[in-house]
């Protein structure tokens, strides 16, 4: 079951519910290769048993919103805060969606939403993202919601048979 704890215009963003998401996850991160590549699982075996751990220990960090879509109360993804710092008031994002609800302005506006809460409720100062330099339409969504590189790790993620960066990008609240 899902519960409106932030709510847009077409989305809304949820705590997870473990029960229902197990065996769609299991599918996204061995059949989609999108989220297989970009989030690390390409070179994994996820069975239902691994990806429950999996999402049971990203839910034990300080943040883990499942992406619901508005209308239709679908479970589109994730979007998740880590690495919290709260005595330097920073945190790190993390974003998957589904490939059926990607380039339609969904998790542009799951990012916005988690954005407003951390700066405006939860008053952290900045927000990280790490992300591969191959992934360009991420990196073009970031850079429109404000995001600014500021550091690469250099060939640090192999992947396809080549080395790619990893991109550093922050954005604070004061923009």
């Amino acid at each position: 079951m899902y519960y409106k704890k932030l709510v847009g215009k077409q989305v809304y963003l949820s705590p997870m519910d473990l029960k229902n998401e197990v065996e769609i996850m299991t599918k996204w991160m061995n059949e989609d290769e999108d989220i297989a590549h970009f989030n690390g699982f390409y070179d994994s075996l996820m069975g239902e048993e691994k990806v429950e751990a999996l999402l049971t220990k990203w839910n034990e960090g300080p943040y883990l919103f499942s992406i619901v879509h508005k209308e239709t109360d679908t479970f589109m993804g994730h979007v998740s805060l880590f690495n919290a710092d709260s005595h330097q008031q920073y945190i790190t994002l993390g974003i998957y969606l589904a490939k059926e609800y990607r380039h339609m302005g969904y998790g542009k506006e799951a990012m916005q939403l988690v954005i407003d809460f951390m700066f405006n409720t939860q008053r952290y100062h900045a927000i990280h993202i790490e992300v591969f330099s191959y992934n360009t339409h991420a990196l073009e969504v970031y850079k429109k919601l404000g995001f600014k590189e500021c550091g690469r790790w250099h060939k640090a993620r192999y992947h396809m048979g080549e080395s790619h960066d990893v991109i550093l990008m922050e954005l604070f609240r004061d923009k």
